[in-house]
């Protein structure tokens, strides 16, 4: 799905967006629960990339949206 979702504007899609609206756009927080185990794995591959934790988490996440 290639939806972004603003509490604002609702749904929409990329391909309708303004290229105003994407210089107002920010990066979001977003919280999530993971297993102890997943979390110290993830921290430890962090450490060895020399990345912090959100930020190995949000290159993960981007490189599964391809």
């Amino acid at each position: 799905m290639n939806a972004v979702y603003s509490a604002q504007q609702g749904l929409s899609s990329p391909a309708a967006t303004r290229p105003a609206e994407l210089l107002r756009r920010r990066p979001e927080r977003v919280t999530c629960t993971l297993p102890w185990v997943l979390r110290q794995r993830l921290e430890q591959r962090a450490l060895e990339e020399g990345r912090s934790l959100s930020g190995l988490i949000a290159y993960i996440l981007e490189r599964s949206s391809d």
